[in-house]
């Protein structure tokens, strides 16, 4: 009743110059309501380890609620199970053994396996910097797969970028765990 909005809108735009806690930023956008606050604060702790959820310096302030934690770190667990699944089963198009026309398939599958394992898995698993499943397709396209068909390598590129939902899950899962940390912030 007695809030002054105008107060809180130019407060919550001069914090955000300020390097808060991702939980502290939680805090305070649920406190006030500010759903533009969640998105990056959400992003960050999905990439934090959880250790890093709260800050030891003032447990007081920057603690998540339970409810944003379990949110949280449910999505980050199947986040890492998605991962797992992407990196340890090299994708390939349903229909690859059909077409593209190709007479070494057999090396070319080989080919693009060795590389998968070989560059793409580390970066995937990284324990600090994982790469992001949504880059997966481009840093495949830098990749040089030497004694693979370019037919076949651009067809599973393509694959990989118009039609596989695996690449994208990734992103969708964070998408939902905003989508679900902004309503909770509503109720």
């Amino acid at each position: 009743m007695w809030e002054i909005l105008p107060g809180i809108e130019f407060a919550s735009h001069e914090l955000l110059t300020f390097n808060l806690h991702p939980a502290h930023s939680l805090s305070l956008a649920r406190q006030y309501h500010l759903l533009d606050w969640v998105s990056a604060p959400v992003q960050t702790l999905l990439a934090a380890p959880l250790g890093r959820y709260t800050h030891h310096g003032n447990p007081a302030v920057e603690k998540l609620d339970y409810d944003v934690y379990m949110i949280i770190a449910t999505a980050k667990e199947s986040i890492a199970t998605e991962r797992k699944r992407l990196g340890n089963h090299p994708p390939f198009p349903p229909n690859f053994d059909e077409e593209p026309f190709c007479a070494q398939h057999n090396t070319c599958k080989r080919v693009w396996t060795e590389k998968w394992f070989f560059n793409l898995v580390r970066r995937i698993h990284h324990p600090t910097t994982p790469l992001p499943m949504s880059l997966v397709p481009e840093v495949l396209e830098e990749i040089d797969h030497r004694g693979m068909n370019g037919v076949c390598k651009q067809s599973i590129l393509t694959w990989l970028r118009d039609s596989c939902v695996q690449v994208r899950k990734e992103e969708n899962l964070i998408e939902e765990t905003i989508a679900t940390v902004r309503n909770l912030f509503t109720l």
